[in-house]
């Protein structure tokens, strides 16, 4: 029994973002990625990691069933920083005279009704998701466009915005109550896709 509680409590909480598209102002997609979320809902603790590239993993912190009380919401003690570094992102009008700014988007089958967090697709953890925010506080919505605040850049030679936007996009990962006291320990799966766009 003993060993079945330790399993219990050190189970993964997984969550993987797969690409998707999401069309520019200029008729043209800007490719997304792959980002997996590890964590885990126990009486124990373990070091953060985050991996670079487009496709990558963020092992969210684990938290106690305790940390993740009974009211739904976003779990601020779960605050755990990634960064999607970008560069060269096409789809862009290179003739133009103003700046063009980068969105992110957020979609997926397992995205809740009100757009707050993605749901646990298959895993054995009951009421908990992944949330994403924009600085440890302020919910990212999912299916709506997020200003990364980077944008289209002017080059020397022709004083049009003709050079590609580029920089990091920091935001962090959240495990989200949606069971309110229901929560319980264990995995949680879930997918959604994460494309670019300029405006």
């Amino acid at each position: 029994m003993e060993e079945f509680k330790k399993l219990l409590l050190a189970t993964a909480m997984a969550g993987t973002l797969f690409t998707g598209s999401v069309y520019a102002a200029t008729g043209t997609s800007v490719a997304g990625g792959t980002i997996t979320f590890n964590g885990a809902v126990s009486d124990t603790t373990c070091n953060v990691t985050t991996n670079s590239g487009s496709d990558f993993t963020v092992n969210v912190s684990p938290v106690t069933k305790e940390d993740m009380g009974t009211t739904p919401g976003v779990i601020g003690s779960s605050a755990t920083p990634f960064t999607i570094t970008v560069s060269g992102c096409s789809g862009f009008d290179n003739a133009s005279t103003a700046a063009q700014s980068l969105n992110i988007v957020f979609t997926g089958a397992n995205v809740s009704d009100d757009m707050n967090y993605l749901k646990n697709e298959s895993g054995s953890a009951e009421g908990v998701g992944i949330a994403i925010t924009k600085n440890g506080s302020d919910l990212v919505k999912m299916n709506e466009a997020l200003a990364t605040g980077l944008a289209t850049s002017q080059s020397a030679a022709s004083g049009n915005y003709d050079t590609a936007a580029a920089g990091d996009i920091n935001l962090y990962a959240h495990y989200y109550n949606y069971g309110g006291s229901n929560v319980s320990t264990g995995s949680v799966v879930t997918t959604a896709t994460y494309t670019f766009s300029y405006e």
